[in-house]
């Protein structure tokens, strides 16, 4: 069965749509309404799969409605129900599954509940294991799924930054106008908030396209990144692995081996955002922490020539810095 609602703040409209989609078999309406607040709760009360929703009503346009509807439930279908068709791009851009011009016809309707069936069904078969995705970003900005890393196309280096940016706070709510002087404080107010919502978009799509469980989600005048409780961010479990062997009074060398070579490159190699240089710079300390400690160790316990010593100086030698703490070490 497929639960839909419809929201139109035209009654006689709102009523006709209702009494044609309840002619259409598998199709159950949960809800008609003329008030977005109610829609609102309904979305975020009830289990509904797809939204009919009018784009021009007087107190809030339909694309801004379908986005905050889209935040409160990712996987809702949204169909765009107007007279008008100036705003299909927009539509679009909110990846409907459908722009339906008034009168509506009961054909035209049968075709777009097909759209959403077959939707649903392709999201069934494609669902990926969230547990397998990771972000690595020692080194270059990368999405892997398991062992393998997923083409990502950026259509812009904007909204590659403004990813990476989520990805830094993911930890955090960022207000929009951060993000704005952030990016665009080149621009005037309105051009700025545009280019904002077309970088979230893209962003969107991405992570469509890559079937990554990435969600950014907006909240008012904020935003942030839902990650879920299974994606890793290789910067932030490095971060917390160093931390705690650096604490431990007890050197394993195994662990340590295994964390010095996730560091494959300074934090965001390649991306040379002001924002991003701190943590680049900690990561890098702690990274020349772990093998000073390493060194030292080994080099007290198993000889300036051992093999671990050797294999340390393998994975390490395309940084300067750990090279010569290496030697220094060594040498003592």
């Amino acid at each position: 069965m497929l639960n839909v609602c419809i929201i139109d703040d035209e009654p006689l409209a709102l009523q006709y749509a209702d009494f044609l989609l309840r002619k259409i078999e598998g199709v159950d309406v949960t809800g008609t309404y003329v008030n977005t607040n109610d829609v609102i709760h309904h979305i975020q009360s009830q289990h509904v799969d797809a939204v009919f929703l009018d784009i021009h009503m007087p107190t809030v346009k339909g694309t801004d409605l379908a986005e905050y509807l889209l935040n409160i439930r990712p996987s809702l279908h949204i169909v765009f129900v107007t007279a008008y068709d100036e705003y299909a791009v927009k539509a679009f851009e909110l990846n409907a599954v459908d722009y339906i011009l008034k009168p509506v016809k009961q054909e035209r309707l049968e075709v777009t509940i097909q759209r959403i069936m077959e939707r649903k069904k392709q999201e069934r078969e494609n669902t990926p294991d969230a547990s397998a995705f990771a972000i690595k970003n020692l080194g270059m900005l990368q999405i892997y799924q398991g062992h393998k890393r997923v083409d990502v196309k950026w259509r812009t280096s904007k909204a590659k930054e403004l990813f990476a940016y989520f990805i830094h706070h993911h930890q955090h709510t960022i207000p929009k106008n951060e993000l704005i002087n952030l990016l665009w404080d080149n621009l005037p107010w309105e051009k700025a908030n545009a280019q904002l919502y077309t970088a979230v978009y893209q962003i969107r799509k991405v992570m469509q396209q890559t079937g990554a469980p990435i969600t950014i989600v907006s909240q008012g005048e904020f935003y942030n990144i839902d990650l879920g409780d299974h994606i890793q961010i290789q910067s932030h479990e490095f971060k917390l692995a160093a931390q705690h062997l650096l604490k431990d009074n007890v050197v394993h060398k195994e662990p340590y081996f295994t964390l010095l070579e996730s560091y494959q490159g300074a934090y965001l190699a390649g991306l040379d955002y002001p924002w991003a240089m701190n943590e680049r710079q900690i990561l890098h300390t702690l990274w020349l922490e772990l093998i000073h400690t390493l060194a030292a160790y080994l080099h007290h316990h198993e000889g300036p020539s051992s093999y671990a010593i050797s294999n340390l100086k393998d994975i390490t030698r395309f940084d300067p810095e750990a090279v010569e703490i290496i030697e220094g070490t060594c040498r003592m």
